[in-house]
Order: structure tokens, then C-alpha cells, then sequence
């Protein structure tokens, strides 16, 4: 029987293998790029006479609604190049007007009709670069990882583009330096693809084919006879300088100025890799995080929003998070690499910490690295190191994990973390994970387990929201396009976890989660969720939660929404009204709105709370605006406010910032309140013959 067995395996296994590899044999569009003779003028007109000879792409094909059917809409595309950049001229022809709303740079949205390309710069069919055009010329650009599943908006690039909407059809033109990519010079093809949405019928197609997801790289097209320059090593100066004036209400009246300045420092040394450094890095003009009303036991995950450690953090983002940025706090200065060596890509990192007052933690030092390896025709092995030490103790965590893209749709999925100091089996944590996906539905399985005192040493330089787990969980959902006359679609989705102690075998938690949403041609959505689940503290607790959610356009940008929940919550009854609306109330003037009530009852931890948003913003041009935030939290009497005037009159990095700032909030009855103004200048410097 397990010769049976043995030879069973070998089969099977030789089966998946060559699964796998047809992948990289399916038939691919190519597209062979044009050598302009001279630049174009990125003004949203095209020029016809500068592509005199040369066909124009087309033949897009739907990836929804109607996935496999020919775009509703003619697209023409013309893609060159000279020995600065690549350009694109796009002509959009359409029946019904585009939507175009949206005036702030890398808002990622598919509310407004918009191009999109890709471009896999080192045909590897795994990492990408994106770039995104709205009829209002309206900038989004982005980083792909993981055969397009992972998007990081923080990445930034100097590029231009174009666009201007007529009768018949919106053009749109785009400029993108060598310079601002990395890529393989030794080789003259790259993947590619070619994106349209059509917001009026909720459209979005690709000209390699029907994918089964946004962002695809494997599935794209290529494009072939590019000639890139062989860069020599530069460099590029990010100097800044702020002034700082603050004045304390409370507790006791005080005021001051502070100058201060900083520099960053990017260092190209060739196509491929990039190092960077900085010294005083300002984060004092990032604004505050949104407030958010927490029904759980378990930490929140705030995004990063400081510049240093945007770019590259990325490839960190496993499912277990050994490195979480938001760990750190200030710093004096750091350093870090990133890029592409044959078919491994890395990032490293090394930084020092900056004591700016006796409660923050004493300065340290925390180094990372992370090296993914790409095999087969898309998938990858990684690895994860992250160090951090100071003169009386240490944590390091080390991680490994893989991807495999089993075809268009398999994917398989695995990690395993170790923790130092402490032994292997309870300061280690694993998952595998089994999943067929695409953009219409999702089935996954996964197994995890965590050791008891894994989250400890990892939540040091990570983030991890509980540990001594034995887990299992299974979701499910899927999309149905009905686009009949009374609805677009509807979804069903379903969320099952069950998880017990792994020292003394007792359960934990479980939770089931089912619910539904209909679209409708009007507009209007409807949305049904149900929650019932079971959680062991420090006594049992048995919650469950119905969600019941009306909304008109929420599936774009302009929208409304109110959603109510009510339910059990650790022995408490709640109630929670929370609505959001977003509206431009003129061309250029820009209005977002949140509120969001909880009251519980008994209430012995004043968690009662209502929270107000308000989001404004007057874009003069798309480089040119002003915005304001504001949110109070009533429980805490929380008011903050904070107001930026923004200009980039070198995009994206030569900027100009006035912003100000006012945080009040209550603290054990004592009332701390900081106003600040600051102004910040960037102006980038390059040097040498890298640029």
C-alpha cells in the first residue's frame, strides 16, 4: 500500500508540474513597439503624424460584465518609444459620456472611466508597474506584485500625461522616463497589458484577452523590439527644509518655533537597483489616522503613510507580519536597498530610532531584509529577516514562505515563522493555504497554527493579533452579472474560522459569517450580513451581529450609504449607525462625509461613542490644491483638524506644503491641546548621468 501511495504521489506530482508550465505556454498578443523620431507633446491631442505608418491596438475583450465578449467600445492605442520614454496615445471612443470626477493624484478607483497600463519591465510575469489615466488627466501609479495580487499605491514615478474628452471620443497621452523604472536592459521584450473602463456600463476590458482578475501580469501580452538605455549610476537629492511653530493650550500654556531639515538621498546604481538613505526624515507632516470604532478584542492595522518606508514595503506584506512599519517610531536615520538581480528581488533596510521624549521607547536599531526567488512560469520562494537590538536586548524573526500560481486560477500558498529569543515550537507560527480565484468568485482553505508565545517577540517588530492557535478557515463568494432590467448583479459571500488553544486543546473561537448584495440598474445596492460567533477570554462569550446596508453609486467615487448593525458584543447589547457620502459640488470642489455611532448597553467602559469625518478638498489643478480633514470622537472628546495647501511644481517629488494642525482630546479629565503650522519645502537635485 505505500508503494501504491508513493508511486500515486510522483504521478500526481508530475501532473501538477506540468499544470503549471502550460501556463507559460498558452498563446500570448504581442505588440511590437514604435521608434518615434521625435518626442511627443504630451498635451491630450494625438498626432497623427507622428505615428504615420504604425496600426493602431485594439480588439479589447471584456473581463466583465460580459467576461470573453468584445469590448462595447472601439479603442485605439499607439505605443513608441525614443531614448528617454515610453509614450502611449489612447483614443476612446463612446455612446454615452465618460465619467470623470476624480482630481487627486493616486486615488486607485474604478469610479471614473480610465486607461490603465502595465507594464512587466522585467518580463518575469510576476512584477509590474502601473500606471492609470482618468478623462480629467487625473494620475494613479502603483507597483504589482505576485502576478498582480499585490498593489502598492505608495510607489511614485515622474511621468506625464494628457488627456481631453471630446464629442466622440477621450484622448489621452503618456510620457513615461526609462528613467523612472526599473527593468532588465539585456532583454527587448517586456509583458504589457492594455486597460479601459467604461463606468456608464460598469465595463472593464484588457487587450491581451478575458483575465480572470485586475492586474494579471501572466496573462498580459508582450511587447517586443524595445530598445531601453543601459543606465550609469545617479543620484538624486531630496533635501527639504520646515518651520515649525507650535502652541500647548494645555495643561500648561506654551509656545515655540522649531526650524528644521533633512535630506534623502536616492542613489540609481544601475536599471535594476536602487539605493536610498536619509538623515531627519520630517514625518511631523503626515496627517493623523482616521478614527475608527473597534468590536474586537484585537489590535487595529493602520496603513503607513511616511515616505521613507513606503517604497519596498510591499514585498513584506506576507500573511503573518514579521515587519509592520507602524512599529517604528521616530528616526534619526536610515538606509535601504531595493531591486532585481536574475530572478531574485530584494529589499533591505537598516534604521536607527530617535528618543524625542522620555516616554518614548529607549532608540534601537531594526534591520530587515527580504528576498523573494521567482521559479516556474510565475511563482516564487521568499524569505524574511528582521532584527531589532539595542545595548540590553534583541528580537529577530525569521520567515519563509511560497507562492504557487497553479494555472489561471489554483493557487497555493505557505509560510513559517520563527522568533528569537525563546524556543522553536512555541515562539513559531505556519499556514498553508489553498484557493481558486478570480474576479467573479473566491474559494479558499487554509490550516494555520501559532505558537503561545509567538506574538510576544513578533509584535516587537510586527504585527500579529493573537497567538497558541490551532486554525482552520474557509471563505467562499461569488459574483453573478445579471444585467437585466432590474439588477447588475449580485454577490454571496461566506466567512467560516474555527481555531483552538494549541497548549491545552481547548476552543478558542469560531465564528460564521454569510451575507448578500444586489445591485441594481438604478443604482441603489442593498447588503445583508449576519455574524455569529464564539470567543474564550477570560470567561466564554457568545456575540452575533445582523448588518443591513442601503446605498445609491456606491460603486463609484460620488455616492451615498447608511448601514446599521445591531447585536450581542461580549455580554453587551449594541447598536451602530455609521453613514458615508462623497459628492463633488463643482467641478473642482470635493466633499467626503463619515458618521459613525455605537452605544452599548451595559456600558461600563464608555465605548459609547459617535465619530465624525469630513474630508474637503479644491483642486485648482491637479498639482495645485487644498484640503482639509477633520474627525472628533465623543467619548474621548477627541477634535482634530488638520488643513494642507499642496503644490507640486516638480511631480511627484518637488513640493511645497503649508499645513496645519489642531489635536484636542481628554485625558484622564485633563484636557492636552497642540496647535501646530508648518511649511515644508522639497526641491530634488540630480547629479551625475543617471537621470
Amino acid at each position: 500500500m505505500p508503494e501504491k501511495l508513493y508511486g500515486m504521489q510522483k504521478h500526481l506530482s508530475f501532473i501538477l508540474v506540468l499544470y503549471c508550465l502550460s501556463t507559460h505556454l498558452q498563446g500570448q498578443r504581442t505588440l511590437e513597439i514604435a521608434h518615434l523620431s521625435e518626442p511627443l507633446s504630451i498635451d491630450g491631442e494625438h498626432e497623427p503624424g507622428k505615428w504615420k505608418g504604425i496600426d493602431p491596438e485594439g480588439g479589447f475583450v471584456q473581463m466583465e460584465p460580459d467576461a470573453g465578449a468584445p469590448a462595447s467600445a472601439p479603442s485605439e492605442i499607439y505605443v513608441g518609444q525614443d531614448d528617454q520614454s515610453i509614450y502611449i496615445s489612447a483614443i476612446f471612443y463612446f455612446e454615452d459620456p465618460p465619467v470623470a470626477r476624480i482630481q487627486k493624484r493616486d486615488q486607485l478607483s474604478e469610479s471614473d472611466d480610465s486607461f490603465i497600463l502595465i507594464l512587466d519591465t522585467y518580463n518575469d510575469n510576476r512584477t509590474g508597474y502601473g500606471f492609470w489615466v482618468t478623462p480629467l488627466g487625473t494620475q494613479a501609479d502603483f507597483r504589482l506584485t505576485d502576478d498582480g495580487r499585490t498593489v502598492d499605491l505608495n510607489w511614485d514615478a515622474v511621468w506625464e500625461s494628457a488627456a481631453k474628452i471630446g464629442e466622440t471620443s477621450w484622448v489621452v497621452e503618456l510620457a513615461i522616463p526609462f528613467s523612472s523604472l526599473k527593468y532588465d536592459s539585456k532583454t527587448s521584450t517586456w509583458g504589457v497589458n492594455l486597460g479601459r473602463l467604461i463606468r456608464s456600463n460598469f465595463e472593464k476590458s484588457y487587450w491581451s484577452g478575458k483575465l480572470t482578475g485586475d492586474f494579471r501580469i501572466s496573462q498580459g501580452g508582450k511587447l517586443t523590439g524595445i530598445d531601453s538605455p543601459d543606465r550609469k549610476a545617479g543620484f538624486t537629492l531630496f533635501p527639504y527644509l520646515t518651520m515649525q511653530y507650535t502652541r500647548e493650550q494645555e495643561p500648561v500654556p506654551n509656545s515655540s518655533i522649531r526650524p528644521n531639515a533633512g535630506m534623502d538621498l536616492k542613489w540609481k546604481i544601475n536599471p535594476n537597483i536602487t539605493a536610498e538613505g536619509t538623515v531627519n526624515p520630517d514625518f511631523a507632516t503626515v496627517e493623523a489616522d482616521q478614527e475608527q470604532i473597534n468590536l474586537t478584542r484585537y489590535e487595529l492595522n493602520y496603513p503607513e503613510k511616511r515616505l521613507f518606508f513606503q517604497e519596498g514595503n510591499e514585498l513584506y506584506n506576507t500573511r503573518i507580519k514579521p515587519f509592520y512599519s507602524r512599529r517604528i517610531q521616530d528616526i534619526l536615520y536610515g538606509a535601504k536597498a531595493n531591486g532585481k538581480a536574475g530572478p531574485y528581488q530584494f529589499s533591505m533596510m537598516n534604521v536607527r530610532t530617535l528618543q524625542r521624549s522620555p516616554e518614548d521607547e529607549i532608540p534601537y536599531f531594526l534591520s530587515t531584509a527580504r528576498v523573494k526567488r521567482d521559479f516556474l512560469s510565475s511563482s516564487s520562494l521568499g524569505f524574511t529577516a528582521v532584527d531589532k537590538r539595542n545595548d540590553s536586548s534583541f528580537v529577530t524573526t525569521f520567515s519563509g514562505d511560497y507562492m504557487l500560481n497553479l494555472g489561471k486560477n489554483w493557487k497555493l500558498t505557505g509560510q513559517l515563522v520563527a522568533s528569537l529569543p525563546g524556543d522553536f515550537n512555541s515562539h513559531s507560527a505556519w499556514f498553508m493555504r489553498f484557493a481558486h480565484e478570480s474576479n467573479i468568485h473566491h474559494v479558499h482553505f487554509r490550516y494555520t497554527e501559532v505558537g503561545e508565545n509567538f506574538r510576544e517577540n513578533v509584535n516587537q517588530t510586527g504585527y500579529v493579533t493573537d497567538d497558541d492557535r490551532r486554525e482552520m478557515d474557509a471563505d467562499l463568494s461569488y459574483r453573478w452579472w445579471l444585467n437585466n432590467d432590474m439588477f447588475r448583479y449580485i454577490r454571496i459571500s461566506s466567512r467560516n474560522n474555527i481555531f483552538w488553544s494549541r497548549v491545552n486543546g481547548n476552543l478558542r473561537s469560531w465564528y460564521i459569517t454569510a451575507g448578500a448584495r444586489a445591485y441594481l440598474e438604478n443604482r441603489l445596492s442593498f447588503d445583508y450580513y449576519y455574524n455569529n460567533e464564539y470567543k474564550l477570554f477570560e470567561k466564554s462569550y457568545y456575540n452575533h451581529q445582523h448588518s443591513i446596508g442601503v446605498g445609491y453609486n456606491t460603486d463609484e467615487w460620488s455616492q451615498a450609504s447608511v448601514d446599521v448593525s445591531f447585536g450581542d458584543n461580549f455580554d453587551r447589547d449594541f447598536f451602530r449607525l455609521k453613514a458615508n457620502a462623497s459628492v463633488k459640488l463643482s467641478e473642482n470642489f470635493a466633499l467626503g462625509y463619515t458618521f459613525d455611532h455605537v452605544s452599548f448597553d451595559p456600558d461600563t467602559t464608555n465605548s459609547t461613542t459617535y465619530i465624525n469625518v469630513i474630508k474637503l478638498s479644491y483642486n485648482f489643478t491637479r498639482d495645485l490644491w487644498v484640503e482639509l480633514f477633520g474627525q472628533t470622537r465623543s467619548n474621548s472628546g477627541k477634535f482634530y483638524l488638520y488643513g494642507k495647501f499642496g503644490w507640486r511644481f516638480k511631480p511627484p517629488f518637488g513640493t511645497l506644503f503649508i499645513i496645519y494642525s489642531h489635536d484636542e482630546e481628554y485625558f484622564f479629565d485633563i484636557r492636552n491641546e497642540v496647535n501646530a503650522v508648518f511649511v515644508k519645502f522639497q526641491l530634488p537635485i540630480t547629479l551625475g548621468t543617471g537621470k
